[in-house]
């Protein structure tokens, strides 16, 4: 796949083993770890069902992904810096998965500015990915939905200006009961790194 070829060489590919701060923010901040460093946590963290709106301005149900393995980003679309990493990484992943694979994972990107962030800017943000919409959505909606959603995750989000956000740096593997399995921390995670956590998942899911 030639498109992933390109979207790998733009990744960052230094995992750190330097201790977790889970809270920092991944944009340009003095802290104490490197903004290149990924962090991967073990979790065992509930997500409670949310009601969003996707890229197509249609409600969006987190509950009827039950029973599918979803990778979670979080991200917004004026973003200079991490996010587009993070987009990249997951669309990587979704390419690698084989057509047995993909009915039973789902990506999911939550915005981290709704301000900006409406349904048609994120189906256009998306689209420049090239990404597949057949198991992956882009959601937004009023700022209280998503910060429950947010905190839920565990994910900080401060305003600096009008399309500057500060927020956590977060993808995160939930598996099939709405648990949140594996959290990577940092600018963005290796797409191998994803891909081998998923298919143990999948191979746990496919084995009861």
């Amino acid at each position: 796949m030639k498109s992933s070829g390109r979207i790998a060489l733009a990744l960052v590919t230094a995992v750190s083993s330097a201790p977790l701060t889970p809270n920092a923010f991944g944009h340009p901040e003095p802290a104490p770890v490197s903004k290149t460093a990924i962090q991967r946590a073990v979790t065992k963290k509930e997500i409670k069902d949310f009601d969003l709106i996707d890229q197509t301005g249609n409600r969006f149900e987190f509950r009827r992904l039950s029973g599918k393995i979803v990778v979670v980003g979080f991200g917004y679309t004026t973003c200079p810096d991490v996010c587009p990493l993070i987009t990249a990484a997951m669309r990587s992943v979704q390419e690698q998965l084989t057509p047995a694979e993909l009915p039973a994972v789902y990506f999911l990107t939550i915005t981290t500015d709704p301000e900006i962030d409406s349904s048609s800017v994120l189906q256009s943000y998306a689209k420049r990915y090239k990404v597949d919409f057949s198991n992956w959505s882009f959601v937004t909606g009023a700022e209280p939905a998503l910060r429950s959603v947010w905190q839920n995750f565990g994910v900080r989000v401060q305003r600096k200006a009008r399309g500057l956000i500060d927020h956590t740096a977060l993808v995160a593997i939930v598996d099939q009961n709405s648990i949140m399995r594996i959290a990577y921390y940092g600018t963005a995670p290796q797409p191998q790194m994803i891909g081998q956590d998923l298919r143990r998942f999948l191979k746990t899911k496919n084995a009861r």
